[in-house]
């Protein structure tokens, strides 16, 4: 009886430490979400309920914690609802871009809930970049699907500079800077929209780490805007945009909702009442 005492007094006293490996572990077991799990290399593999495989990088990455934003808390639930409950937006091919596609999981989810014809991923981080490939590569194969390694540009033949000082600075913060040589090509939505001659885009989503200050600077080229059915946006409040980003959206004649952390802006041009 006094050992059993002792041992729970050495326990409060010297409490078992868990290395980072294996509190991420714990959390992938208690995840509701992951069906199973196991590692392959230097990537996780997870199994979804719904049978999905999905790839993920280990605890010293961000991934995990964008698959639970997506998968877990269903940040993106809210638009996906708006699409399929108006189908009043499916009037012509139904186009998904994500801007700042990340290693894929937001697209994966999007594509769950409505079926698109088409999808444009943008990700200007070439590690990112090697994870989004690896988990796309499972989506439907009648999806007409093109990833762009590039970063979201407000004007064309610009060139970035990629870096990681941005809020915890692991790879969902990470930050493009215009530099004149810099190692990432731009791209413009209006390039995208006349190469692959869209005729409209049913959902933009972009999440581009600040970035959306340019794209949606009035003094820019935003007939993309035109041509766009709904924006689903992360505003980073760090650079004081949020006003000035709702009243050019206000100004193109879209009806704005907030949703947790994402400004959804619906184009009401576009929408066949």
């Amino acid at each position: 009886m006094k050992l059993k005492k002792l041992r729970k007094i050495y326990r409060v006293l010297f409490p078992i430490k868990f290395s980072p490996c294996q509190i991420f572990i714990n959390n992938l077991k208690v995840n509701n979400h992951i069906k199973s799990f196991e590692k392959e290399g230097k990537l996780y593999t997870f199994i979804l309920q719904n049978n999905q495989k999905i790839y993920c990088r280990d605890q010293n990455h961000s991934d995990y914690s964008v698959f639970n934003q997506v998968f877990s808390f269903e940040e993106y639930s809210t638009v996906s609802s708006v699409l399929n409950l108006n189908k009043e937006f499916d009037f012509k091919e139904s186009v998904l871009i994500d801007a700042g596609a990340n290693v894929g999981f937001a697209t994966i989810y999007l594509s769950q809930k409505k079926i698109f014809d088409k999808i444009f991923c943008i990700e200007p981080s070439k590690s990112n970049f090697e994870i989004l490939k690896k988990n796309v590569s499972s989506l439907d194969t009648t999806i007409n699907l093109t990833l762009l390694e590039n970063a979201l540009s407000a004007k064309e033949n610009e060139s970035f500079y990629i870096e990681n000082h941005f809020r915890d600075g692991k790879d969902w913060s990470l930050t493009t800077t215009q530099r004149e040589n810099g190692e990432v090509k731009g791209i413009t939505i209006n390039e995208i929209i006349k190469k692959h001659q869209l005729e409209e885009i049913t959902l933009l989503k972009i999440d581009i780490e600040g970035a959306e200050r340019f794209i949606f600077d009035e003094s820019e080229n935003l007939a993309f805007l035109d041509k766009t059915k709904v924006i689903v946006v992360e505003i980073h409040d760090e650079f004081n945009i949020r006003q000035d980003i709702y009243q050019v959206l206000k100004n193109n004649n879209f009806l704005l909702i907030e949703s947790g952390e994402l400004t959804i802006a619906i184009n009401k041009k576009l929408y066949r009442f």
